[in-house]
């Protein structure tokens, strides 16, 4: 069974359009499963495999110094990796950089009155684009991770799809792919799901075959984003505000509007004759608005700062829109604003939707493209 599984894994880069056996191929290694198998696949298929460990943050320079990934004993899991199949594995510097896109970004979000989304900033500013320009410096043609998502290539452009397991898309999270980036990068597995990766680890006889899976934001550890903020020493220091009712009633108090995400019922510390959660917030104010269930639902967004795969649509466009990690698409009609902007109006309200999340657009599980969400005042942003 494991060897019918190797051999599924083995035979779309066998398959794959450009790439050529003994290309050289740089590895993005976490320390994980999924990572690691990407890698140790890449080298039994024959190509020239350089594992690549980022150093992203130092967990004494963080508020929070129980960072469960990109740990040392990560990077020792990749470096075994590679040293019991035979290619070489290097830990390389990226803080400076993550400090600045990432960091930066997912703390100015929440100051913002925002929800961030790092994972898809630290893809789009450091795995594929930074890494890239290592495998440069390489003579690397390829970089390779172990993203849940399909890369084919039709008419003699470049596809981003889902993953063949879809409990494990994370296509949602590389929206910012362009032709030029898809044309180098290579996602391994996206025809096996985790418990077939896991399968085909121990077949290659990887020791962390039945590793757990880290957390999701890897600088950040229990959800407690606004403690992460408040050890940053980046406390706007507006004190306590109002918690108040869409209609303007005055309903209880906050220690701060940046501890407040759309759509979050529980600490509100509000006693209400029924549940309240959070509709927006207003850092202007220093105001949390609340509601009842029914007031999360909407059915338009704007966005900016937009991706496109294939190019942005010329006009009007009926996709499938999903506007977070773990939501579902949903029927929408995309229509292009002027500034790089489009507008989203679905065709059943969506729940929560938040400023500082993304929003990504499908047509039969293919990535157009995405952006991200902003207010009705969204300001105009780049386009790429």
């Amino acid at each position: 069974m494991a060897r019918d599984l190797l051999d599924k894994a083995l035979a779309p880069l066998q398959s794959h359009p450009t790439l050529r056996p003994g290309d050289r191929i740089l590895a993005a290694m976490s320390g994980g499963v999924d990572s690691s198998v990407m890698a140790a696949l890449l080298h039994r298929a024959g190509f020239e495999v350089i594992g690549v460990s980022m150093q992203l943050f130092d967990k004494g320079g963080l508020g929070n110094l129980d960072a469960k990934c990109c740990t040392l004993d990560d990077f020792q899991d990749a470096r075994r990796v590679a040293f019991e199949a035979g290619f070489p594995h290097y830990v390389m510097d990226f803080e400076a950089r993550f400090r600045a896109t990432v960091i930066e970004g997912f703390i100015q979000s929440y100051l913002n009155g925002e929800t961030p989304s790092p994972c898809i900033q630290c893809n789009q500013h450091l795995k594929f684009s930074a890494l890239m320009e290592r495998a440069d410096s390489l003579q690397a043609p390829f970089v390779a991770t172990g993203h849940y998502a399909t890369i084919s290539q039709a008419g003699g452009r470049w596809h981003l799809h889902k993953a063949l397991d879809q409990a494990k898309d994370q296509s949602y999270f590389l929206f910012h792919h362009t032709q030029a980036t898809l044309a180098r990068s290579l996602f391994p597995l996206a025809h096996l799901t985790k418990p077939e990766v896991r399968l085909v680890g121990a077949e290659l006889g990887l020791h962390l075959a039945e590793k757990p899976e880290s957390q999701e934001i890897c600088f950040v550890t229990q959800d407690r984003y606004d403690a992460f903020v408040e050890a940053e020493g980046r406390d706007p220091g507006l004190g306590e505000g109002d918690i108040r009712m869409l209609d303007g009633r005055h309903v209880g108090r906050h220690q701060g509007y940046w501890r407040h995400t759309v759509g979050q019922r529980r600490g509100l510390g509000v006693a209400h004759s029924e549940p309240l959660y959070v509709v927006r917030t207003d850092p202007a104010t220093n105001t949390v608005w609340v509601g009842p269930e029914t007031a999360l639902y909407g059915q338009t967004l704007l966005a900016r700062e937009l991706s496109w795969v294939l190019g942005p649509p010329p006009g009007p466009l009926a996709c499938e829109a999903r506007i977070r990690s773990r939501s579902q698409e949903a029927e929408a009609l995309l229509i292009p604003l002027p500034g790089g902007r489009v507008q989203v109006s679905f065709a059943a309200p969506q729940r929560a939707i938040a400023p500082g999340q993304a929003v990504v657009f499908y047509q039969d599980g293919e990535v157009l493209g995405g952006g991200w969400i902003c207010g009705q005042t969204c300001a105009p942003g780049p386009t790429t």
